[in-house]
Order: structure tokens, then sequence, then C-alpha cells
């Protein structure tokens, strides 16, 4: 059965590499990206407030909309990140066996 499972196994070995080096560089830059948007965010969140003051109801709507986008760009970046650490941490795990 270990003489089967062999092929796979060194067919793993490079795919689980790429999928650390994946999550470990998707890692850090997501990180370093969160600073930059959550910056960018603060801005619109500002001009959004502006926006309520002056009463300009459809610049608040896509501001809002903008905000959504960015929150959901960064929740999927990071999603993908853990998935590929996990995918890495299972071929791992075949590995081992």
């Amino acid at each position: 059965m270990r003489l089967l499972k062999l092929p796979l196994k060194l067919l793993a070995l490079p795919l689980m590499l790429v999928l650390y080096t994946l999550h470990i560089i998707g890692k850090l830059v997501s990180n370093l990206s969160a600073y930059v948007v959550g910056l960018f965010m603060l801005v619109v969140l500002a001009c959004g407030i502006y926006q309520v003051c002056v009463h300009d109801w459809m610049n608040v709507a896509i501001l809002f909309g903008v905000e959504v986008v960015c929150v959901a760009l960064q929740f999927s970046a990071m999603f993908l990140v853990e998935l590929a650490g996990e995918w890495a941490g299972s071929l791992g795990a075949f590995l081992h066996s």
C-alpha cells in the first residue's frame, strides 16, 4: 500500500510547498494592505459624515458601497489565504501518513 501512495506523495510535496509559500506571502501582504485600506476607509468615512451633514444622500450611498466593497475584498483575501494554509496542512498530514 505504501508503494501505491508514493507517487501521490511525491506530487503532493511541491504542491504543499507552493501552498505554504502562498499562505505566508498572502498573510504578509494581507496584513500590510489592511493598514492601507484601513486608512482609505477612514478617509471615506470622514467624507461620508460630511455628506450626511450636507444631506447629499446619493454620495452617502456611493461611499457606503465603497466601504462594503473594501470590507468584502479584505475578507475574501484573508479567507483565501487561510484556505491555502488549511490545504497545505492537509497535504502535510497526508505526507506523514
